[in-house]
């Protein structure tokens, strides 16, 4: 089973010994330096529990540095590709902020702002097709598609996939499209009532949850089984769906707060910062999946566990 990436500068093994002499001499004890090492790690973990293992994969990951990364990246490549997108869809005029709003979950005063946003100062919204249009939607989608691409092959420790890797991110990037129109068109369609608004929400859920599950087999060209692939889509799928939440209770008032002090750049500004939850998520939702695979656990026994300790501490409260 594939854990999460190490890095090989924490192998004594892999560095340079010195001179020519040096990495001759050493060279025959390499292989067994390098089993010492890993039987020394394996130990190590099979001595922490489980939730110590999870915060030791968490530690290893570097989330924060990664997600900044991966925030900054879409920031300025992947947002023309949503706006490039919202202009050549079939969707209501201002699409490319309601893809934002759709993804923050904001309300109806922070969504109105991201739409000032993005409205053009002469109040119209340009539609149809260009040279650099069509270049920033394939420079875009492909950028985030490798990003993504690159966190599952470290996380699920798999080879290079050459010129085949590169299919997978078109075809993930076509399913993303999907996604993306898909969902910001039923959100204007159903958001109208509570009801509405309710019934969107799983509607939505259950359809990231399939495009992520979908994701992982695709970007990973079907190494990883559908097995394998679900925890990672789920766990995802749980973190997106909390920061969601996060963002009408938190990100929103944040948004309206930002505009009123420093106009549209504060608004970009609270954006980032969601951004960069987002990279925490996906990231983490990988590594989650991942240590769920490999510790074996299942959803039964941990509530099988639970109710046994429950039930183990009623009789004991009834003896004393």
């Amino acid at each position: 089973m594939p854990r999460s990436w190490r890095t090989s500068n924490n192998n004594p093994a892999s560095r340079p010994s010195g001179g020519a002499g040096a990495h001759r001499s050493g060279a025959p004890w390499r292989p067994i330096r390098t089993l010492c090492a890993r039987v020394g790690t394996a130990r190590g973990r099979a001595g922490q529990s489980p939730v110590g293992d999870l915060a030791s994969r968490l530690r290893e990951a570097d989330l924060i540095n990664r997600a900044m990364n991966l925030a900054a990246m879409i920031l300025m490549i992947f947002f023309p590709f949503v706006i490039t997108l919202a202009a050549l869809s079939p969707l209501r005029q201002g699409g490319a902020a309601d893809i934002i709003i759709a993804r923050m979950g904001l309300s109806h005063d922070a969504a109105m702002a991201v739409e000032r946003l993005f409205t053009p100062r002469s109040g119209t919204v340009l539609t149809g097709w260009t040279v650099l249009g069509v270049l920033w939607l394939i420079i875009g989608g492909l950028s985030l598609a490798a990003s993504v691409q690159s966190i599952y092959v470290r996380v699920f420790r798999l080879k290079p996939f050459g010129l085949r890797g590169l299919l997978a991110q078109v075809g993930w990037l076509c399913g993303l499209i999907f996604f993306l129109v898909a969902t910001t068109s039923l959100g204007a369609l159903l958001t109208g009532t509570v009801a509405g608004q309710v019934c969107y929400g799983l509607v939505a859920t259950v359809i990231l949850a399939l495009f992520l599950w979908v994701g992982v087999r695709v970007l990973t060209i079907g190494r990883m089984s559908w097995r394998d692939s679900w925890p990672t889509a789920l766990f995802t799928t749980i973190g997106l769906t909390g920061l969601g939440v996060v963002s009408r209770l938190a990100f929103s008032a944040s948004i309206v707060a930002n505009e009123r002090s420093y106009g549209g750049i504060g608004v970009v500004f609270t954006i980032l910062s969601w951004l960069i939850g987002f990279g925490v998520v996906l990231i983490g939702g990988v590594i989650v999946g991942t240590w769920y695979l490999d510790t074996e656990l299942s959803v039964a026994g941990i509530l099988r566990k639970f109710h046994i300790g429950r039930r183990t501490g009623r009789d004991q409260a009834r003896k004393s």
